[in-house]
């Protein structure tokens, strides 16, 4: 195996048997001028996606599986590996996701060495609906550069805070992040969290190519077992815990934010007969925004 990679193709599976194969064939496609490696952390898969990842491995010492066959959750076994990455930079992409185009980590390396005031940069990516098959542009609302604020900022169409970009395009410095905090081993989204820690150590860029495609997946990891109000207050726990990592710097942005989770919630709660605890959301959402109160009762 290359022992010094420049850069480290990061994945994470579960049970992604019908997928695992053209998630590895597109990333051995990349043209690059430098070595890479591919790890893949598994999370306890019960089917036979270890072996695929082996087989894969005998043939293209490149590729190392990172499992110890238990199940650890979504956010250690994502955490895991990133741990195991030897590269310069990290290239994301979950094991049911692939990259479409061969220059995609050469785009976003030049990219990087070109420009040391930039910690992690972004991609644009296809969205394919596996159960009907529509496919869309992921990002409509372009944006060129951002610090931790503009990330912040970031909207949809409809005003919503948003992603700035989808984890299979994710690429970043790997010097920074050695330690992370507790709360991110919990039950959080993945991509988030780690996009906002290394906004601190630079700037973030969007470069407008699609490379990737994301499958949205009704049957997938992020889909089983889906609960709203637990997607709601998964949010709101962590904003509260970036605002906190960031000292509350940032707070004029965030509060607004987890107060229109905070009514998000409290209108789901009240939608589905929990009148009282959707009546103590709503309270919450204007503590967290007291013009709220003016809009609710104005408006």
């Amino acid at each position: 195996m290359e022992n010094n990679p420049l850069v480290t193709i990061a994945s994470t599976t579960f049970n992604m048997e019908s997928f695992i194969g053209e998630a590895i064939d597109s990333w051995l496609a990349q043209k690059t001028s430098f070595p890479i490696e591919i790890i893949v952390s598994d999370d306890g898969s019960t089917d036979r996606t270890c072996e695929i990842v082996k087989e894969y491995a005998r043939k293209y010492p490149i590729i190392r599986l990172v499992s110890t066959g238990e199940h650890i959750g979504k956010m250690p076994n994502f955490i895991r590996s990133i741990m195991e990455s030897k590269g310069k930079y990290i290239a994301l992409c979950d094991g049911d996701d692939y990259w479409i185009d061969t220059n995609k980590l050469q785009l976003q390396f030049d990219f990087m060495e070109a420009n040391p005031s930039f910690s992690e940069c972004f991609t644009n990516s296809f969205v394919i609906d596996t159960l009907t098959g529509e496919k869309k542009i992921a990002k409509t609302q372009i944006w060129d550069e951002a610090n931790t604020e503009g990330l912040l900022k970031h909207r949809d169409d409809d005003n919503v805070q948003m992603s700035p970009g989808h984890t299979s395009t994710f690429f970043f410095r790997n010097q920074y992040l050695k330690d992370y905090p507790r709360w991110m081993f919990g039950d959080v989204m993945t991509d988030f969290p780690l996009y906002m820690l290394m906004s601190r150590y630079g700037k973030a860029r969007f470069i407008n190519v699609v490379t990737s495609v994301y499958r949205h997946r009704p049957d997938g990891v992020s889909s089983k077992g889906f609960s709203f109000e637990k997607n709601i207050r998964r949010r709101i726990f962590v904003y509260k815990n970036v605002n906190k990592d960031f000292k509350f710097k940032y707070s004029d942005i965030i509060n607004p934010i987890i107060s229109d989770y905070y009514l998000s919630l409290g209108k789901l709660l009240f939608k589905t007969g929990h009148k009282v605890r959707g009546l103590l959301s709503g309270v919450k959402a204007i503590t967290y925004s007291p013009s709220l109160l003016r809009k609710l009762l104005f408006s």
